[in-house]
């Protein structure tokens, strides 16, 4: 072999090296960039999870406000109908 040849095999394969390690660097970039995409995706889903409880949470309170209110107005409007019954 001469000179020719063997510098010709070392360019040849420092090009497939360059070659795989730019490669790999692409793919790693993208993958870290669909990574950093999922991971805000989950920080939001999150905080709106934690929000959405927080609601939950308001409306199981009011709404037990509300049933005794009604109970209460329903307690009232007997004693008013038991009240008009005795005055017939």
């Amino acid at each position: 072999m001469d000179i020719g040849t063997i510098l010709a095999l070392v360019i040849s394969g420092c090009v497939f090296l360059y070659t795989i390690f730019r490669d790999n660097t692409k793919d790693t970039d993208d993958l870290l960039s669909r990574v950093s995409e999922i991971e805000t995706k989950q920080a939001v889903q999150e905080s709106s999870i934690t929000r959405i409880e927080t609601d939950q949470d308001k409306m199981r309170d009011s709404l037990s406000k509300l049933e005794t209110q009604i109970h209460d107005l329903d307690v009232k409007i007997e004693k008013i109908i038991t009240i008009l019954e005795q005055k017939q």
